[in-house]
């Protein structure tokens, strides 16, 4: 049987929830900005949504992208950078 992280639980959550899709883009979007701090700033959020994971497993889980072998358009805008318009469409 697989334990589910807390990691995987927030990954799940985000891909669920719009709002928290936002939150992650914005931290995406300042790291990407400012340099380090992506590892932090996402399991800060994950923190403030009850999700209990490490800088370190962020980076551990790098590849969680496509994990269920199709990118989600979330996944999608993550990669390409671009969170604008997503409400839009």
């Amino acid at each position: 049987m697989e334990v589910t992280s807390d990691f995987q639980s927030f990954r799940n959550a985000v891909l669920e929830n719009d709002d928290l899709q936002d939150e992650v883009m914005s931290v995406v979007m300042t790291a990407t900005a400012n340099g380090p701090g992506l590892g932090d700033g996402i399991a800060t959020l994950g923190m403030k949504h009850n999700y209990f994971f490490t800088s370190e497993e962020v980076y551990e889980h790098a590849d969680f992208l496509g994990q269920d072998d199709d990118l989600t358009d979330f996944e999608l805008e993550m990669i390409s950078g671009d969170g604008r318009g997503r409400r839009g469409s």
